[in-house]
């Protein structure tokens, strides 16, 4: 049975991010990044496949099958005993239920600088687009479409557009600001399917319209990727993410969960919240593997997690002890 330290599960930025951290801060501990699909980054920079050396970072090819404790069960059989196990899954784009989407020129909007700019080039080639999405993402396309000449028509189920993000006030000035660009706002209603033979031709709207385009984006949001979470056991929802605490703790112990697969608590209304910029999710899994195993990093100050939790020694400058207070954590 083979003994890997710290072991982060995912392939994107995050995942990465937070294996850096952790070789830098603790270049004893053994760590591995754990992806059943191809690295989006390249390998090269970072694997060294002959040596298992303090200063190497494995990269393991493989799906999590189950957990029993401490040992995580991989679908090829194969057991790995673990101290610190991070998800950093990452979330997908949310399908509607669309018939006709498999068709060419129907694109989705995916966290992936090369695939967008891939959408960005094909979206330029076209003249009738239509997005499907009226929240962050589709107007910023929409309007940005707009000022290149483009003829773009908007189409959001809700009544309006942003509906989760700002007051009616705001979102109808969103809607002018577009519609004076010269853009088709089409909200409350839903797209039925896609039309055409082999490529996108159009959509038709649940009330028989049809808008012609020859390029059609999916916008519609993205869930969290939990299902490692629920062959761990974990406390999670579909929709929100994995239940984190405010130091990423998940309902198991050692057990982690950072980046866009977490719901963590907002502090503005008390509940779950998925809602996460890109620098954020970048810092947060710099810190996640900095203080995994100590805390040694903490809003840009290096300070030492003393066994008493309720006290810092001084350290690098800093003056004087500092008060840290314990939050309730979703560990028992």
């Amino acid at each position: 049975m083979k003994t890997i330290e710290t072991i982060i599960v995912g392939n994107g930025e995050a995942a990465l991010i937070c294996a850096l951290s952790v070789m830098k801060a603790y270049p004893e501990k053994k760590a591995a990044i754990l992806s059943s699909e191809e690295f989006s980054f390249d390998p090269n920079l970072i694997y060294d496949a002959d040596s298992f050396n303090h200063n190497s970072l494995w990269l393991l090819r493989g799906a999590i099958k189950n957990r029993i404790d401490n040992k995580i069960i991989l679908e090829s059989s194969e057991v790995i005993k673990f101290e610190k196990l991070i998800l950093a899954t990452g979330c997908r784009p949310i399908v509607p239920e669309i018939s006709g989407i498999e068709l060419e020129g129907v694109n989705f909007v995916v966290k992936d600088s090369d695939r967008l700019r891939q959408i960005r080039d094909k979206s330029l080639q076209a003249e009738n687009i239509v997005i499907y999405g009226g929240g962050y993402i589709g107007v910023e396309f929409c309007d940005e479409l707009l000022r290149l000449g483009k003829n773009v028509t908007i189409v959001e189920k809700s009544k309006r557009l942003l509906p989760s993000s700002f007051y009616s006030e705001i979102s109808n000035s969103v809607q002018k600001a577009l519609e004076d660009q010269g853009g088709k706002v089409q909200i409350g209603i839903k797209i039925k399917s896609v039309v055409g033979i082999d490529s996108v031709t159009g959509v038709l709207l649940k009330d028989n319209s049809v808008i012609d385009c020859d390029f059609f984006l999916i916008c519609c949001g993205s869930r969290p990727n939990v299902e490692v979470a629920e062959k761990l056991g974990l406390i999670y929802d579909r929709d929100r993410g994995i239940f984190v605490d405010e130091y990423f703790h998940t309902s198991s112990k050692d057990i982690y969960a950072v980046g866009e697969c977490t719901a963590r608590n907002d502090f503005f209304n008390g509940d779950f919240s998925r809602l996460l910029m890109l620098s954020s999710r970048f810092e947060e899994a710099h810190i996640l593997g900095s203080n995994l195993y100590s805390l040694i990093y903490n809003r840009g100050k290096i300070i030492d997690y003393l066994s008493n939790r309720n006290k810092i020694n001084e350290i690098t400058g800093v003056a004087e002890c500092i008060n840290h207070s314990v939050y309730p954590s979703l560990v028992q």
